[in-house]
């Protein structure tokens, strides 16, 4: 990724890789709720670094929150792990590179989250449609749909 060296890319990998396995339900509340936190403090003015990314970070963050509600389950744990553990770091003050630095301290958060949304793109995509289908009229007391 431009702008970070090898060795910033390989630590920031290797933590997401180990926060991936750590992940549980607690911790996955935590980041949803400290992603929420943080997507809404920089409403309106997203980082430039992360600008493409910030509809993916919105989307990750929902999916987090409709999971632990019970309300989608159609996705698989390494998926939620994944996303959990990219918003863990996006919201860390402390990461490979600090996020105080202008522009070049969310390039490492960047990656990360490309990590998660390599991972997650097509169980995302099934989340949004059924997001779309929830919000039908006609469906207001559906679920989720079959698979």
């Amino acid at each position: 990724m431009m702008g970070l060296e090898e060795k910033q890319q390989q630590q920031s990998k290797a933590r997401f890789l180990t926060d991936m396995e750590s992940v549980d339900p607690s911790r996955l509340s935590q980041a949803a709720s400290a992603g929420e936190r943080k997507l809404n403090q920089l409403s309106g003015q997203p980082p430039s670094s992360l600008a493409q990314l910030w509809q993916d970070l919105r989307l990750m963050v929902n999916l987090l929150n409709d999971y632990r509600k019970g309300h989608y389950r159609t996705v698989p744990w390494k998926v939620i792990a994944a996303i959990t553990a990219a918003l863990v770091y996006f919201v860390s003050p402390v990461d490979v590179v600090p996020d105080f630095l202008p522009l070049a301290g969310y390039l490492d958060d960047a990656l990360v989250i490309k990590l998660a949304l390599d991972l997650a793109r097509a169980d995302l995509a099934r989340y949004s449609q059924w997001r779309t289908w929830q919000s039908e009229p006609d469906t207001a007391e559906k679920n989720t749909p079959s698979t």
